[in-house]
């Protein structure tokens, strides 16, 4: 027992030396990791003093790259490198990789590395490109275009495309669980900017492929201008008045014929294309009879097969593609352009092109007298000449083309600019967009309900219109199948003074000056039926028709608005029966651009 009692007790001390060892050996390490992390932190603020310069620089880039200054481009990327590469050089030591293991630590310190690699990675990119990018080989100089600099454009932005994509991949493979503030929102700044470049990227490389082809390289391809005059409108925009013919071969765009709307046979006793029976049910025959209604429907395929008839009987060459665009658009192009000397006297401005082209025509043109139009020729006579020089501006080399590209994406969102084409990569790209002229066909992404405009004045009294637009929907709160609401305004704003003084051709021969005669046509969205209408403070109303079109239900009231009076048009919608509210995407009304703006209002509640 003496033995056993000796052999125990000098198993304490050891117990306690073995202890003491331990609580050593932790000590050690926690103190390593507190210098690790204090050295790793240290690193760190070097590596935020050179990424927080950097990315303004990479910020500013792109606009640079667009406006032409490819030296002050290089410069700034060239100094991105430098701030990169001493970043990068701080996160490599193994002292920081060590650190990364350190709970919660790590996580900031892998972040700031991620950071550091994706600005590196660009910077890479940017001083291999940018010095041999020229975007002013890619303009249109004496109404040509360079394929040759279209194609090394196309490779630079497919190779920008990827790496921007990589970056992107990284970025948000960052786990976020235990990022201190100022580093998620670092990380976040970063993200965003490299987010916006790589969706810029990643649409405009398949634009760059089929460019080309679009240009006429190897065959010549035809284009239709279409242009609609909101000052009559139609559910697409307006009368399509003014037409051209352009031919693109290898890269030279010539306009090669003109047309109007009058020099076509209207009037016709059937419609000159076969029409859809839901369209016709919905718009009647008319839409195919006068060239003018051809545009009533929202369906730009549709009138883009009614004008191939019309421009057939015409005896005119046929087109590949159509373009439409309105003068509003054209005023949002001015601004890349600056103002162009027309012919006929007039300087168009984006300030004057609107009331220029919609309006005061109608009272410097053409022989009038009350309650008879004497000659309307120098009216036409006027348009011609202004789509000829408007034309030959855009294709002799813009300037400024980042205002162009700002015309060209705010002429899209507003519904100013359609495009069809009978290629079907370019068709493929702008599906789902307003460009296409076409309502989605589901609900899954989007949820989107119509209201349109079509003049039956048989004038140009849309110049004084606006409209507003409130739409109501419970789809993110209805157990069931969801409710729309639409409550629209369309006001006549001409004042009773203007009506006695306005020319025949803006009155029209069918109603007192100043009166204005709309059918408004609303769309439910897809599978939705409508439940109910009304209309208040017209001074007449009507049901014109009702039925299926587009995949949608569809009602076309008329009202006749007097001067300084509003109709108030209110129509209530329900969702297929068997739907419940998450089967309907994001909500928004798709519209007739008007002269001014439509403000829509959507009032969603439980959405965000």
């Amino acid at each position: 027992m003496r033995n056993r009692s000796g052999r125990d007790d000098s198993k304490g001390p050891r117990r306690r030396r073995v202890a003491w060892i331990i609580v050593a050996v932790v000590l050690l390490v926690l103190v390593a990791v507190v210098v690790l992390a204090g050295v790793a932190a240290s690193k760190a603020l070097a590596v935020r003093d050179s990424l927080t310069p950097a990315v303004p620089i990479a910020s500013g880039l792109p606009a640079k790259v667009v406006s032409g200054d490819t030296e002050g481009a290089a410069s700034d990327a060239a100094a991105l490198k430098a701030l990169s590469t001493t970043a990068v050089k701080e996160t490599e030591g193994l002292d920081w990789r060590i650190a990364e293991w350190i709970p919660m630590v790590g996580a900031n310190l892998s972040a700031v590395r991620a950071a550091a690699e994706s600005v590196d990675e660009i910077a890479d990119f940017s001083v291999e490109s940018l010095p041999n990018l020229d975007l002013a080989a890619f303009r249109p100089v004496d109404g040509a275009i360079d394929l040759a600099a279209v194609h090394r454009l196309d490779e630079l932005v497919t190779s920008g495309a990827r790496t921007f994509a990589t970056v992107s991949t990284r970025i948000d493979s960052v786990d976020q669980t235990f990022l201190l503030p100022q580093v998620e929102d670092a990380l976040g700044t970063l993200d965003k900017a490299v987010s916006g470049v790589d969706e810029t990227l990643g649409t405009l490389s398949p634009i760059l492929k089929v460019l080309p082809a679009a240009l006429g390289e190897g065959t010549p391809r035809t284009y239709l201008l279409m242009f609609q005059g909101n000052s009559e409108l139609r559910a697409s925009g307006g009368n399509p008045a003014a037409l051209a013919l352009v031919t693109a071969t290898d890269g030279r765009v010539e306009m090669t014929t003109q047309a109007t709307s009058v020099q076509f046979a209207n009037a016709r006793p059937d419609s000159i294309a076969e029409l859809d029976p839901e369209t016709e049910h919905l718009y009647s025959d008319i839409i195919g009879r006068w060239i003018p209604n051809m545009t009533a429907t929202p369906d730009f395929p549709t009138t883009v097969e009614i004008m191939r008839a019309w421009w057939a009987d015409e005896g005119l060459p046929p087109f590949d593609d159509v373009i439409s665009t309105d003068p509003v658009a054209l005023s949002y192009m001015l601004n890349a352009t600056g103002p162009i000397p027309l012919e006929t006297g007039e300087t168009l401005t984006s300030e004057n092109a609107v009331p220029l082209l919609l309006n005061e025509v109608y009272f410097n043109y053409g022989e009038f007298v009350k309650g008879k139009v004497l000659d309307a020729s120098a009216q036409d006579e006027f348009f011609a000449s202004a789509a000829a020089q408007i034309f030959s501006t855009l294709t002799s080399g813009v300037q400024n083309p980042v205002a162009l590209l700002s015309a060209f994406q705010q002429s899209s969102d507003e519904g100013r600019m359609k495009i069809w084409s009978s290629n079907p990569e370019i068709e493929d790209m702008m599906a789902g967009t307003k460009l296409s002229g076409t309502l989605p066909t589901t609900n899954d992404d989007r949820t989107i309900a119509g209201v349109y405009f079509n003049d039956t004045t048989g004038a140009k009294t849309d110049y004084y219109a606006d409209a507003s637009i409130v739409s109501r929907s419970d789809q993110c709160t209805a157990e069931g199948p969801p409710s729309f609401q639409q409550t629209i305004t369309f006001a006549n704003n001409i004042t009773p003074d203007q009506a006695d003084s306005l020319p025949y051709f803006i009155t029209g021969p069918h109603y007192q000056p100043g009166y204005i005669a709309t059918d408004v046509v609303v769309y439910t969205p897809v599978g939705a039926s409508i439940e109910s209408w009304s209309v208040e403070g017209a001074e007449s109303f009507r049901l014109v028709s009702e039925g299926s079109h587009l995949g949608r239900s569809a009602i076309r009231v008329s009202v006749v608005t007097p001067p300084q009076t509003a109709a108030i048009i209110t129509v209530d919608m329900k969702g297929a029966a068997d739907s419940v509210g998450t089967d309907y995407g994001p909500y928004d009304v798709w519209t007739t651009p008007m002269v001014r703006a439509t403000p829509v209002t959507l009032e969603t509640p439980g959405c965000g």
